[in-house]
């Protein structure tokens, strides 16, 4: 009989102000908000283009507010306020989370926690980073460069424990 060799991998994460707004920006242009997003914007941009001779002055200072809006001031707040949860984190060390057979075992100073692999929402890979969904509200990112060598075993592990349904591009 063959022994199972018991798989953990573990990572102290410290999300950077960098990855916290790359994770805001892929979240607020994912699913429907991200349909309408696209809808408003090319809309935009295509009457502006098509008809900008035929457009009044206020028309086409909507349409310029409407892309400006979607293409420079979200993403702007977004990095303000990454940049202020960055600044609070410092203040807090890493979060540990180890990955095994059972589940996840979360530990920040001397809080413990464990989440079983069917109470996990979902494990997803977007860009740099691996997000991982403790519920619908609350995520934890990874980066894939702390990883190193064992992301492919880490990967593996999430696709063995997690049905196709909760987890994407892994």
């Amino acid at each position: 009989m063959e022994e199972r060799k018991e798989r953990s991998f573990s990572f102290a994460v410290k999300p950077t102000a960098s990855q916290l707004w790359r994770f805001s920006v892929h979240y607020a242009n994912s699913g429907f908000r991200g349909i309408v997003n696209l809808i408003l914007v090319g809309g935009s941009l295509l009457l502006l283009a098509g008809g900008w001779r035929s457009l009044e002055a206020l028309q086409r200072g909507l349409l310029v507010f409407i892309v400006l809006l979607f293409v420079v001031w979200q993403p702007a707040m977004l990095y303000l306020k990454s940049l202020r949860q960055a600044k609070e984190l410092e203040k807090h060390p890493a979060l540990e989370l180890t990955f095994h057979e059972e589940g996840v075992e979360i530990v920040r100073e001397d809080a413990k926690g464990h989440i079983a692999w069917e109470d996990i929402c979902r494990i997803e890979a977007v860009g740099s980073m691996i997000i991982v969904y403790s519920d619908p509200v609350h995520a934890s990112l990874i980066s894939r460069a702390i990883m190193g060598d064992e992301e492919e075993a880490f990967r593996q592990l999430i696709r063995e424990k997690l049905p196709r349904t909760r987890r994407k591009r892994i």
